[in-house]
């Protein structure tokens, strides 16, 4: 009896694969896996075959083109957080209505980061230098993941930033501030961070209070993406104001070098692949915010990842001239063609902790 439940289990399990195949072998493949937000894995040079890295590469290419690939990483994902009620799957879990995917700090990493920051704040006149980090949303559930420790992201930062001001974010921040299924925070939720950064930098953050909300419309995050379980999808808003609509920004295209004019939230991308791309087109090098309507002179250089797109617009107001750069796409060695601070101009670094555990991304190299 044992033997044909074995068998059985085998004969199965082979029709399963051979079906896959199957389909796999005649279906059309899609262009890219829009649940997942990537392209599909490529089949593996046939020079690799000696590598034994091959057989990794072709696994990933068939599963990517597997038949019915969403509807398995749901099974999975049910069976691992809610059946067997596992705390996380690969460091996804869910807890307090949120989903997300918590890392420990990395802290070669962000020793790294330190490094880099320290050599690009070294290359600037200004003599008024901050720098903040986003924790990580783990951060704030109930649930104590190993993730964000900012005890420890405080000492490793402040060690070798010692000329600059640190701003702690942890407290003008909780869970809501994030959307439910992605990782970024949600921009209508911020305010406290305007209010924390206004406090340590010396502006006026009032305005925060009069500021107008607006939705684009509804949309599911990368953690629902990752985990693809039907989750209930985030709602975006966005916040603005008569100062900020009479600004204007302008994007360095990095093929003409040339600057383009275009508008803060461009709410043709909500549609696309990355929702979050409505704030200031997502990644780009070098953006240029003016405010005409400026009751003052002051100018901000913000350093920043994908978190400082949401931001920047928030600090319109209290800002005439803001340059926005983000040194994943804008190499140091080209800041001095685009980038004139003035001394008196207020420097600020702003980076999550996605970073802060990446910080190769940063084009900073250390010497």
């Amino acid at each position: 009896m044992t033997n044909l439940r074995a068998i059985a289990s085998t004969v199965a399990f082979a029709l399963v694969l051979a079906g896959g195949g199957l389909v796999q072998l005649f279906a059309q493949t899609p262009d890219m896996l829009r649940s997942e937000r990537r392209q599909l894995a490529a089949m593996p040079a046939l020079s690799s075959l000696v590598d034994q890295g091959w057989m990794e590469g072709f696994e990933d290419f068939v599963a990517d083109r597997f038949p019915g690939r969403d509807g398995f990483r749901a099974l999975k994902a049910f069976t691992v957080l809610k059946a067997f009620r596992q705390s996380d799957l690969d460091g996804l879990y869910l807890a307090d209505g949120h989903a997300g995917k918590f890392e420990p700090v990395n802290v070669a990493s962000a020793t790294r980061m330190a490094e880099k920051i320290k050599i690009v704040a070294a290359g600037l006149e200004s003599q008024r230098l901050y720098y903040a980090i986003v924790p990580d949303k783990s951060y704030y559930t109930s649930r104590n993941f190993p993730g964000y420790d900012r005890l420890l992201v405080h000492q490793l930062l402040s060690e070798r930033l010692s000329d600059l001001t640190e701003i702690d974010l942890t407290q003008a921040l909780n869970l809501d501030a994030y959307y439910s299924t992605d990782l970024h925070w949600d921009q209508s939720r911020i305010t406290p961070v305007v209010a924390a950064l206004g406090e340590a930098m010396g502006f006026d953050a009032s305005y925060t209070q009069t500021l107008q909300s607006l939705t684009a419309g509804s949309f599911s995050g990368v953690y629902a993406s990752q985990l693809a379980l039907p989750l209930l999808p985030d709602v975006m808003t966005y916040l603005t104001s008569a100062s900020i609509d009479q600004s204007t920004a302008n994007y360095l295209n990095p093929q003409t070098g040339l600057f383009e004019p275009a508008p803060i939230y461009q709410l043709d991308l909500f549609e696309q692949l990355d929702p979050y791309n409505l704030y200031m087109a997502g990644s780009q090098p070098l953006i240029v915010l003016e405010n005409p309507a400026a009751t003052t002179e002051r100018e901000l250089v913000l350093f920043r990842d994908s978190f400082g797109s949401a931001l920047a617009p928030l600090l319109l107001p209290a800002y005439r001239k803001i340059t926005v750069i983000d040194l994943r796409y804008l190499h140091i060695e080209l800041l001095d063609q685009y980038l004139q601070v003035p001394p008196a101009a207020d420097v600020l670094f702003v980076y999550s902790s996605q970073i802060l555990n990446n910080s190769d991304t940063l084009m900073v190299p250390i010497r």
